[in-house]
């Protein structure tokens, strides 16, 4: 998409549109691909020499649980800021590329299905009790290599 300097106003400018799915680079043997197109919701305004993008991006992507393998689909939404440097001779700003990479750089790495993710949460859960002061482990934590040390006597 792209966005002319001439056209953003003072109060910026409103700016919806789609990325083709295909577009992203994701192809259906990789380990996450979208089903749907990416949604893009931009505002954008010009302060000084800079171009800001407060960008709102959604779709749906399909993947397996990378424990059980079992076929998850989500929903998936992501916000980031972009800018760009404003010069005399800038016609225009392409964010397709930058978008595009904001958008790899925020998927998940590891997606785990709803039952994993549960037992992820109540380990997680068990975890911050064992570690509080008056836990179970709060002794165990603290590294005391001379404790068990006798001082010998002359």
């Amino acid at each position: 998409m792209k966005i002319y300097i001439k056209d953003v106003r003072l109060e910026g400018i409103r700016v919806e549109y789609q990325i083709p799915s295909e577009a992203i680079g994701l192809a259906p043997g990789e380990y996450l691909q979208f089903i749907k197109p990416v949604q893009v919701y931009a505002q954008v305004d010009l302060v000084n020499d800079t171009l800001l993008c407060k960008t709102t991006v959604k779709s749906r992507y399909k993947s397996s649980c990378c424990r059980t393998l079992v076929d998850v689909e989500r929903d998936w939404s992501q916000e980031f800021l972009l800018d760009f440097e404003i010069k005399r001779s800038t016609e225009f700003i392409e964010l397709d590329d930058d978008i595009r990479q904001e958008i790899i750089l925020s998927l998940p790495v590891r997606v785990l299905c709803d039952e994993e993710m549960a037992k992820e949460k109540e380990s997680e859960k068990e975890a911050s009790l064992d570690e509080s002061p008056s836990g179970p482990l709060s002794k165990q934590k603290t590294y005391r290599p001379f404790e068990n040390l006798k001082f010998k006597e002359e």
